[in-house]
């Protein structure tokens, strides 16, 4: 049995990047951390668990984050998924590092329901070709989205693609990535 729909979201924002560059990361407790979110990047983790939590079709019963280890040292991931797994009370899944893309797809299928993924933007696109029978999707996610969700839906055999803009703070898109 497989999941009938799995999303993936890049994680917040973080240091160095637009819109606001100049902001640095920050642990949930104010200390200064360049592995964790910026404070707009914790804004969006809020605004993504009321997000995920309030539609059916969006409200996950399992949450996938890429693991903290020697090649992968981003709290950001979880960071990002936190209040909404708070907010659901549910645990999160760390169990796989992010270059562990074939075992992390593989722990994803086997799950039941609705999956969320917060994982780094750049190896989204490379997850999504370790699904079975895999969609065709934009292959660079771009370094300034931070603001959009990827929707695969279980179509028989096959994954129906799409994607929903957030719109959650100011300054989001409501282009899709192409």
């Amino acid at each position: 049995m497989a999941p009938k729909r799995i999303m993936f979201i890049r994680h917040a924002e973080k240091p160095g990047e637009p819109p606001n560059e100049n902001d640095g990361g920050v642990k949930k407790n104010g200390e200064t951390d360049k592995e964790s979110l910026t404070v707009r990047g914790w804004q969006r983790a809020g605004a993504l668990a009321h997000f995920f939590s309030s539609q059916f079709p969006m409200r996950p019963n399992v949450i996938f984050a890429s693991g903290i280890g020697d090649d992968s040292k981003s709290h950001r991931p979880k960071q990002t998924v936190t209040p909404l797994a708070e907010l659901l009370k549910m645990d999160i899944n760390t169990n796989h590092l992010k270059n562990d893309l074939k075992p992390l797809i593989d722990d994803v299928v086997k799950q039941i329901g609705i999956v969320l993924v917060a994982w780094e933007h750049q190896l989204i696109p490379s997850l999504v070709g370790h699904l079975p029978n895999p969609p065709t999707v934009p292959q660079k996610w771009p370094g300034d989205r931070f603001d959009i969700v990827w929707v695969f839906d279980a179509d028989g055999a096959d994954w129906k693609f799409s994607q929903i803009p957030q719109l959650l703070l100011a300054g989001d898109s409501s282009k899709l990535i192409t």
